[in-house]
């Protein structure tokens, strides 16, 4: 984890690493002027389009305005006509007979008016008080209930002035003589009389006159553009589909007086040419990024990939690759600094092939004493314990020493061999252990080896001296009957051998004492030192050596003691040499 870690650090501080964050910086302040450009360029085109949107709905607005005076100017003219309004004068009912060809005059006088004005489709004249009247198109008409009308009792509180009354399907359906079609125009006839009941003149604008002055604002057939009178919806160029309404929308409102108008256009066809501008320009911003990789990665090529190639082989010069060489063909430079790292390689590696053979022998010479070296200390103390039993009982278990003792010693020839299995170690441990048995009776042994670590092969006679420590010092030591452990598992460290036992223990002071002259042991000191005396601590310190000259410096011996509790000591072996043994 941490090896992956320190691969993706060394690779964002690469040189190709930095040339692509330079050049992308570079091209930064540009990329930022770009986006800004274009969104400055939005917006004062998004101000611009509004207001020349509603510059144009206002304009319209006008011609509304226009034709609501006219409306205003052709009422008043005629509500003011004397020879119309003293025919409804004091009336009872405009219908009767005796008042029919005045109504008559003055239904000839509404068409001759209104027809000067060719938006006004129909105009009335209802007497207020019977509800009868008089229509340009239909004639005489009966509109009992007209007192109860919304726009008529409006158009009374309005006191002569114009009242613009826009039915909805909601209201026209409850009279024959009002349509949803049309925009009403309503003022008193008699502005300034003083009638017992107000008579009112209506006329009727066709709502296509309203729509074909706001057609002009319809640039698209998605565009739609309503009007609105006193808040309240007059008509629509357009109705949006529900699917269209769902996108976004360019909606834009203008009012003037009573009058509003609104227009709805979807944002895609308003602002296609910046979108199409906007995309170009990320477009650019695109390419600009993707040269500067790509100038970047031929940097990387000329320069740093070489640098990158000679990294590398440094890399694995350091690891022991001796024989590693740049490949090239370069004549600059960088290639003539590769072909100083050959020289140099091939130079190394030659002083370390002539050193090698010297240093193999030394190394050799040395295991060889080390190893000679038990033999000749194992064999006095064993046959030392062999003497005591001869002296003391004087009985058949002599024998059994001596031929556990033999096989031992066979064992120890080895035939040339350097290491055995675990296993096998184990077995030839047992003669010793069996000799020390019959010696003394108070000790019992116990070995538990992990089964994955049995076929493993260890060093002959590293076991022997720690085993023999135990026996002789510890359990010796002890008056009680005690333990002896041999136990083997697969640690993280490697190969683990543990060897304990119940007896005397060590002191702390000797403890320390132990500990400070197994410390000094390391896989480049590996010769015994000759300060102390050539008997003192002698296993410990000759199994420390062997383990060390033959697995490394990561080989270690761990000494574990408390005095009259007991004493373990543990083996750390590396898997890796093991393997290689």
């Amino acid at each position: 984890m941490r090896r992956t870690a320190m691969i993706h650090f060394s690779r964002f501080h690469s040189i190709q690493s930095k040339l692509t964050v330079t050049f992308l910086l570079i091209l930064l302040p540009l990329v930022a002027v770009s986006i800004f450009a274009n969104y400055y360029s939005q917006r004062v085109m998004n101000e611009q389009i509004g207001d020349r949107t509603k510059g144009a709905l206002l304009t319209t607005l006008e011609y509304v305005d226009q034709l609501s005076k006219s409306m205003d100017q052709q009422t008043l003219l005629i509500g003011s006509n004397p020879n119309i309004v003293d025919i409804w004068s004091n009336i009872d009912n405009p219908l009767s007979p005796e008042h029919l060809y005045e109504i008559h005059t003055v239904q000839q006088q509404l068409s001759a008016l209104t027809n000067v004005n060719g938006a006004v489709k129909e105009a009335y004249i209802v007497h207020g008080e019977s509800g009868n009247g008089v229509s340009t198109v239909k004639g005489g008409i009966k509109w009992p209930d007209v007192k109860r009308e919304f726009w008529f009792r409006q158009t009374i509180d309005a006191r002569g002035g114009l009242v613009i009354y826009v039915p909805t399907s909601k209201y026209a359906g409850r009279s024959e003589y009002l349509s949803d079609d049309m925009i009403y125009y309503v003022r008193l006839l008699d502005v300034l009389g003083n009638n017992k009941e107000p008579n009112v003149m209506i006329l009727a604008v066709d709502k296509l006159s309203f729509r074909t002055i706001i057609q002009h604002l319809q640039t698209t057939g998605n565009t739609d553009i309503s009007l609105f009178y006193n808040d309240g919806f007059v008509l629509e160029t357009n109705p949006l589909s529900e699917e269209s309404r769902s996108k976004p929308m360019f909606t834009i409102k203008a009012e003037s007086g009573l009058w509003s108008i609104q227009l709805e256009q979807p944002q895609f066809e308003l602002f296609q040419l910046s979108g199409n501008l906007q995309r170009f320009t990320y477009l650019i911003i695109l390419v600009s990024v993707l040269l500067a990789i790509w100038m970047a990665w031929l940097a990387y090529i000329g320069i740093t990939k070489p640098l990158h190639q000679l990294s590398g082989a440094f890399r694995q010069f350091s690891r022991g690759n001796l024989t590693v060489q740049v490949e090239h063909k370069r004549k600059d430079e960088l290639g003539f600094v590769m072909n100083a790292f050959n020289q140099m390689a091939a130079s190394q590696r030659k002083m370390i092939e002539d050193d090698y053979e010297k240093e193999l022998r030394l190394a050799k010479a040395e295991f060889s004493l080390l190893q000679s070296q038990i033999n000749p200390h194992f064999l006095y103390n064993t046959l030392d314990s062999i003497y005591s039993v001869a002296s003391k009982k004087k009985v058949p278990e002599i024998s059994e020493m001596v031929i556990n003792l033999a096989r031992f010693f066979r064992v120890s020839l080895g035939k040339g061999k350097d290491s055995f299995t675990l296993a096998e170690t184990a077995l030839h441990l047992m003669y010793y252990i069996r000799v020390q048995q019959i010696r003394t009776d108070h000790f019992t042994v116990e070995i538990d080896l992990a089964e994955e670590t049995k076929h493993l092969p260890i060093l002959k006679l590293i076991l022997q001296p720690v085993v023999e420590n135990a026996i002789v010092h510890g359990l010796g030591g002890s008056p009680d009957e005690g333990k002896l452990y041999i136990r083997s598992r697969i640690g993280e460290a490697g190969l683990l051998l543990e060897v304990e036992d119940t007896g005397a223990g060590i002191g702390e002071d000797k403890l320390s004492e132990i500990k400070r002259e197994l410390d000094g042991i390391t896989s480049k000191t590996y010769r015994i030192s000759q300060d102390s005396p050539p008997t003192r601590y002698y296993g410990l310190k000759n199994v420390k050596s062997r383990i060390k000259l033959f697995y490394g410096e990561a080989a270690e011996l761990l000494l574990y003691s408390k005095q009259d509790v007991g004493t373990k000591v543990t083996l750390v072996l590396p898997l890796a040499k093991e393997k290689q043994a």
